[in-house]
């Protein structure tokens, strides 16, 4: 029997053999601050979109397409900073902190390209809103609303990679921090831009893109200052790792390029799913789509943020050398995912109405939203499945399978397929796009799970000139911790 202390938990002992609970019991620990971020981020958009929406059923159709074409651009860069979390959860198992706060500078650099990619992207939107064909009032305000919220891209590529560096070393109460503070600047500042408060005129929507532009700069602001902090610069030497890395970027773009390729696809298919195949059927069936979205994102932002953890958590036990270990705390991620969308679940199907009366008053809306929340209901449980197995790999360095995974089928079934029912099968309306939607997360959750449990991530080794290494810790028994024998089944 071998004793140990987990760093992810190094104030609290454990037993040498771990349980499906206590991993569970470990997981929530680590995740609710992370769960907290994500949320509280999802609130910068959520917020823009309830005040927004009182200027008036045009204004909600516009903004979520506007969004998610922000995220189009963004998730390329945003998937590779994101890896940050990787490379610092192994490197800290690894007992190299330095690299962690290394890998977290190379996402400034990531950011000053995107940067460069801001102003021929802000000024292309007039022509792309036009293409896209949208009801002119629509098309006026997506102009309005994307020519300023594009310029966010540096500064949210930034932010999660040095969110990535303190969820990777267990600090994610920091990345709480900033979000949360982001939160308050963004309300206030919609208060005032939107509806012309404190003499300044009223700018509409627009004024949402500007208020989500200043939120990004104090949430940029919050977590460099701590980073570069007495305490951090002394445990990870984090202000003379600035250096750029050649070696690092590589590393950043073996592992966060498929990511953000297929976070941008992934992106992109919902954007086209949205502006061409839901538009339509019209501007209420738009703006139903878009409340009962925002509702979903309550759902699986709060199941990303068990996921981060679980790459984390997955991250340290690999560096440790501890693969059973990984395969154990990915298992508990599932559980706990599984066992909250389904809840999630329940609720969509029990008071969808209510649900979307919240954020429209208009009669059609509401019947809408309520029939497009009964499909989110069915895929709650093979969304968590997908969202806790891709995290768990990441935090192995498993990406590239994963990533075209999720592009084949998302363009083979959700787009492809959601554009042959639409033109086919005309009577089945907007349900036909959402029955390809919800096929799609259903394979998608089942043929990751399949992924992880065949165990090709066992092998990959991301600090490859230190694989020669030592092993300094025992690996956890595999009787006791494989994946398939452990608690409650996946």
């Amino acid at each position: 029997m071998h004793h140990v202390v987990d760093p992810a938990t190094a104030a609290l002992p454990i037993e040498s053999v771990p349980t499906l609970r206590t991993e569970i019991r470990r997981l929530i620990r680590l995740g609710l601050p992370i769960i907290g971020t994500t949320l509280s981020g999802m609130l910068l958009g959520f917020t823009d979109f309830v005040m927004v929406s009182r200027l008036g059923t045009e204004a909600t159709a516009a903004i979520s397409p506007c969004t998610m074409l922000l995220y189009s651009v963004l998730c390329l860069g945003l998937g590779m900073s994101n890896s940050v979390q990787t490379f610092s959860a192994q490197a800290v198992g690894r007992k190299q902190p330095k690299e962690a706060a290394a890998y977290a500078w190379q996402s400034l650099y990531v950011a000053m390209l995107f940067a460069l990619l801001a102003y021929p992207v802000t000024t292309a939107m007039p022509r792309l809103w036009v293409l896209v064909g949208h009801e002119p009032t629509v098309q006026a305000m997506e102009v309005a609303y994307s020519e300023v919220v594009l310029w966010c891209m540096p500064l949210a590529i930034l932010c999660v990679g040095l969110e990535g560096f303190f969820n990777g070393i267990q600090r994610p109460k920091v990345a709480l921090v900033s979000v949360l503070a982001a939160v308050v600047f963004n309300v206030i500042a919609n208060y005032v831009f939107i509806f012309g408060k404190l003499g300044v005129p009223a700018m509409g929507i627009r004024g949402a893109a500007v208020a989500t532009l200043i939120a990004w700069t104090v949430r940029l602001f919050i977590l460099a200052v701590l980073f570069r902090g007495r305490d951090f610069h002394r445990e990870y030497d984090s202000r003379n790792q600035w250096q750029p890395s050649l070696q690092r970027l590589r590393g950043i773009l073996h592992v966060g390029g498929p990511t953000g390729v297929q976070w941008t696809l992934d992106v992109g298919s919902w954007f086209i799913f949205l502006t061409v195949l839901i538009a339509g059927f019209g501007t209420a069936t738009l703006a139903a789509s878009n409340i009962a979205l925002q509702f979903m994102h309550i759902s699986f932002m709060a199941a990303l943020g068990v996921g981060s953890a679980v790459t984390t958590l997955v991250g340290h036990a690999i560096g440790e050398r501890k693969h059973d270990l990984a395969a154990l705390r990915a298992k508990s991620g599932m559980v706990l995912t599984a066992s909250y969308m389904f809840l999630i679940g329940l609720l969509f199907l029990l008071t969808g109405r209510w649900l979307v009366g919240l954020l429209s008053n208009d009669p059609e809306v509401i019947d809408t939203g309520a029939r497009v929340l009964l499909w989110a209901a069915l895929f709650q449980v093979f969304d968590a499945m997908g969202i806790a197995y891709v995290h768990a790999l990441r935090g192995a360095g498993d990406t590239r399978w994963p990533a075209a995974l999720v592009i084949v089928c998302n363009w083979g079934v959700f787009i492809c397929g959601g554009y042959l029912v639409s033109r086919y099968l005309p009577q089945l309306s907007y349900h036909g796009p959402w029955m390809m939607c919800a096929l799609y997360i259903i394979l998608i959750g089942l043929a990751l799970r399949a992924r992880f449990l065949h165990g090709a991530w066992r092998k990959i080794e991301l600090f490859k000139q230190d694989a020669a290494a030592p092993t300094v810790v025992t690996d956890v028994p595999t009787a006791v911790c494989d994946v398939e024998q452990v608690g409650v089944g996946a």
